[in-house]
Parts: C-alpha cells; structure tokens; sequence
C-alpha cells in the first residue's frame, strides 16, 4: 500500500448502532469501567495494548499511534504532549545517572536548555557532536555511551547528516539511535529502515498541520522497547487528549498533498533567493548547492517547506521593519501549518562543538500553502526594503557551512 493511502487509515472506521462514518470518532473519558471485579484487578495486563485508564489511551489515541506506526513501518508508537516531550521520553527510558547521550551540535534548542540543565541534574551526560562528522563518530562512542540522538536536517542550520555511517558505528558499539524526523515526516524518510531504533517526531508540525496541536510521537520496531517507553511515560504522567488526538488523525488525511505544495512552493522561493544579493547562502537540502545535497539524494525521497537563508550582515539595520512589513509571512516559533512563517535568528544559534555562524542574520522560513507566486511578491518587496547604505555597506561573504 502506498503511503498516500495508508494516510487516510482504510481500517480505522468504526460501525455502531448502525451508524458508521469516515472520521474516526472522540473518545473522551478519565475512568475506565470493567465488568467484574477481577477484571479490574487485572487491568493492568492491558496497559501496553489495551484500556486501564483514561491518561494511558483511549480507542482514538490507539487509533493515532497505530496510522502512524503504519507510515513509519514500525510495529509500535506512543503519542506525548509534544515532540520535546517525545525526546525527553526517549532519554530517559535508556539512560540513567553516570550513562552519556550524544547530541547533535545543530540539535533543536530547547534539547540543548533540556541537556545542560535537567539531563545533568539527573546525573546524565549530555555531549555534543559535530553533525557532519559521519562514522568518524565512533571514537565517541563507549560503554557509557546509550543513545546517539540524530537531527537531519539539523535545525535552523540544516545540516545533513550521514545516518548510515552514524548507525553503523553504533551499532557495533551497542548503541542505540533515536532520530528527530520531524522535517521529513516518513513520508519522504523512514528511519527505522535505517538500522536506527526510534523515530521520534513533533506531530504538532506537519502531521497536525494547523498549528493548533501540541504533541509528539516516538516510533519502534522493537516490542520490548515500547513496553519500555510507555512504562517511562507512565511515571511521567504522560497523557494526550482525545480531541487534539482526532484533529491529527484529521491532518495526516491531507499530509501527502500538504507536503507535496509546500515542497514545491519552497523550492521555487529558495531558487529565487539564492540569486538576491541581499543573500549570503540558502541553506536547504534539496539545492545543488547545499554541502549535504549528494546524502540528502541518497537517503530522502523528497523535501518539505523548511528551510533557512543566511543574509549579508549590512541587511541588519533595515531587516526587522522588512520582515513586519510582510503581508503573508507571519512571525512566530513552530512551523509545518497551512501559513508560512519567518523568523529572525540573530544572533544564530549556539554552537559548541562547531563553528557558530556570526557572519550575517539568519531567517528560518516554514513555506505554507499560499499561491507561490504572492510569496514571492511579497518576499521581493520586504527584500527591496534591504538595499544597503554607503556607511554600512560590507563586500558580500562567502560562507561555508
């Protein structure tokens, strides 16, 4: 079955009482109630699978976690509150104090203020790689050493990472790998076919897709892992609500054409900034000129609508007016809805276990659905806002990332 298919989740329709209908329904409900005593004493044979309590599934979560698993070619996934939250569950239902995760230098943000500041208050070692280092990684890698976190491409940055080379030193030191899938969706990559172990995304992204959804997923092939993840999120009080539940099983229905416009509607825009002058680089994936493009072909079936540009540093004075002059970029954090977004990123982000990019601002742009061509409008207005005066003018910068 294609993936554009199993989006609309053949199987998940249910019939009662005669009435039968093409959205899966809400099941709301915090109690659970058994038939006999014995069966309740014995609910919680079927906390993996089945129904105890309201906080650890209903039938329209379980419906979630089984579309997704489908798409990811797992056998398992868990929904959380959010895509942080399906990080930190990874972490800790493999690690403990005196253990060492490794993570990528380019990695989302918020993983860098989790890492320094809650990962070490556990006792829990949180190390820094450069994304690009390939199978150099493992001198890296020892008994400590329980899970290498993978972010491709990385945030804001976009660095392409080589997952083959990663997985296959840690595998042979016994490691695992957990990667952050969130720009792809399986759609366009696949991890767990990959020799990785867990497929971890923010479904508040592009498998919601409205920007009106918190929550996460992590997805496994290994049973015994799952039972693991889902143990960890009892102890955290992990729950999902129902409702936020049904709006994704809603949004994964139209996730194939979502991606398939905003793909194409990036890639127009990228082309074009890459011939401003107001531009230093752009950094997305899919371009000949992005230094991960040749891995990108290798293990991608596609791109999304994500991707940055770095500006020439003369743009500085004019760039914040030029931005809030956009009509159909808003501003804001997050990215994968049906609206585009900008964001101004400067300085940019930290890096310390890799060269910081100080040269020039950074913009990270989520292309949504609007008509490319008043994207692109309105882009080239906010740009012409740019033009650089005499006193500020810098000789334009090569940068190489």
């Amino acid at each position: 079955m294609h993936d554009d298919t199993r989006c609309l989740g053949t199987d998940d329709a249910i019939a009662a009482s005669g009435f039968q209908s093409l959205s899966f329904p809400v099941y709301r409900g915090s109690t659970v109630v058994f038939p006999t005593v014995e069966a309740y004493q014995r609910r919680r044979e079927n906390f993996y699978d089945g129904y105890s309590y309201g906080l650890y599934g209903t039938p329209t979560s379980r419906a979630l976690e089984a579309r997704i698993a489908s798409l990811e070619n797992g056998t398992k996934t868990l929904v959380v509150p959010s895509g942080l939250a399906a990080i930190v569950l990874t972490i800790l239902a493999v690690a403990k104090a005196g253990d060492q995760v490794l993570i990528p230098d380019s990695v989302y943000d918020p993983v860098r203020t989790l890492s320094d500041n809650f990962l070490s208050f556990l006792g829990i070692q949180a190390s820094y790689y450069d994304p690009l280092i390939g199978g150099r990684i493992a001198p890296l890698l020892n008994e400590r050493v329980k899970l290498v976190l993978v972010e491709s491409p990385g945030s804001a940055t976009m660095e392409i990472q080589d997952m083959a080379a990663i997985a296959g030193a840690a595998q042979a030191n016994g490691t695992l790998v957990a990667v952050d899938n969130t720009w792809a969706t399986p759609l366009r990559f696949k991890p767990l076919e990959r020799d990785t172990d867990f497929s971890i995304s923010a479904i508040s992204k592009y498998f919601a897709g409205h920007s009106d959804v918190l929550m996460g997923s992590v997805t496994v092939r290994d049973e015994a892992l799952y039972r693991r993840l889902r143990d960890v999120s009892r102890y955290l009080g992990y729950g999902v609500s129902p409702e936020d539940c049904a709006l994704v099983l809603r949004g994964i229905e139209t996730l194939s054409v979502r991606l398939d416009r905003v793909e194409a509607n990036a890639l127009k825009i990228a082309k074009w900034l890459e011939g401003r002058p107001e531009v230093v680089k752009v950094l997305h994936p899919a371009l000949p000129s992005h230094p991960g493009h040749a891995i990108w072909q290798r293990d991608f079936s596609g791109s999304s609508g994500l991707f940055s540009v770095i500006l020439q540093p003369w743009t500085r004075p004019q760039l914040a007016l030029a931005i809030e002059a956009l009509e159909f970029f808003c501003i804001g954090a997050s990215w994968g809805g049906t609206k585009s977004i900008v964001v101004v990123m400067d300085p940019p982000p930290v890096r310390t276990a890799t060269r910081t990019v100080e040269q020039g601002p950074l913009l990270r742009i989520s292309v949504g659905l609007e008509h490319v061509d008043d994207l692109l409008l309105d882009l080239e207005k906010a740009f012409g806002m740019l033009e650089p005066k005499a006193e500020l003018f810098e000789p334009p910068i090569r940068l190489e990332i």
